[in-house]
């Protein structure tokens, strides 16, 4: 009986690497294999499309065989402490029909932002460690672990092209604004878009330039002022309402953002406003 398996992919190198020192790599007449990188931590520059351009992180860089290829990293020292500061990166290099045919199946661009998915790190993650076995079957493991890797990456692709990223950080802060006053989690504002925690969390940042979290703060913040202002809510009330899980930590961070705490804040300026 004649073997049915498809034809495989091979997982020639996989890692992740932290760079102190300068590095680069230059492949002028094109790869001989399929490249993939994940910008982690620091800057760097790439050959994309014919024309450099600043890798930051979250950005994947994709280079099929036969796309030259060129990287330049310059690890920064800090000024104040003199430390240098880190560019990492996950790495990955493969090779087989099969990743010739998914290749021209999805013709993929050449750098995206995918910011830190977790379904596509996890993969990686475990590419990394089954790759760095000695074992039987390994590589039947690891071919089935780059095909499951490379189909996420175009979904996850697919998924960002079509969500424009501004539009979904204004959908994201009408999730908080309306429900901010409720126990919310990551993952809760994230499944509201349908997207991953780290998507969402760059797409936001992105537009607004600030946490999610730290939005939502914001909005119970204000929420918590209007109320110590305008209404006659013991504060223990007003923290539950306005979204805080603990009257501690809305006491700590109204004090914070308004300089004082909320009782004073209350007798200092809720019976002028009442006058009004």
């Amino acid at each position: 009986m004649a073997d049915s398996h498809p034809p495989g992919s091979t997982v020639m190198y996989a890692n992740y690497y932290t760079h102190t020192k300068p590095h680069s790599v230059k492949y002028e007449e094109g790869l001989n294999f399929y490249l993939f990188r994940l910008q982690a931590e620091g800057t760097c520059r790439a050959l994309v499309d014919g024309k450099y351009e600043t890798i930051i992180p979250g950005d994947l860089l994709i280079y099929p065989k036969g796309r030259p290829y060129e990287l330049n990293v310059q690890p920064r020292t800090a000024r104040d402490t003199g430390e240098v500061q880190p560019v990492s990166d996950y790495f990955l290099i493969g090779s087989g029909e099969w990743l010739d045919s998914w290749w021209q199946d999805n013709n993929l661009p050449a750098k995206t932002n995918i910011g830190f998915d977790d379904t596509v790190l996890t993969l990686w993650k475990h590419i990394v460690s089954e790759k760095s076995k000695i074992m039987e079957n390994q590589e039947g493991v690891l071919d089935y672990l780059l095909r499951a890797f490379c189909l996420t990456l175009a979904q996850v692709i697919r998924i960002g092209q079509r969500s424009n990223g501004a539009e979904t950080a204004y959908k994201l802060k009408q999730f908080i604004d309306r429900h901010a006053h409720e126990p919310l989690s990551l993952e809760q504002i994230s499944a509201s878009a349908g997207l991953s925690v780290s998507r969402c969390s760059y797409l936001f940042k992105a537009a607004f330039g600030q946490s999610l979290f730290a939005y939502c703060i914001d909005v119970r913040l204000k929420l918590a002022q209007q109320q110590v202002l305008y209404s006659s809510l013991t504060l223990e009330q007003i923290a539950d309402k306005s979204g805080f899980q603990s009257y501690a930590h809305f006491c700590r961070m109204f004090r914070e953002r308004f300089g004082h705490p909320p009782g004073e804040y209350r007798r200092l300026f809720g019976f002028r406003f009442n006058l009004c």
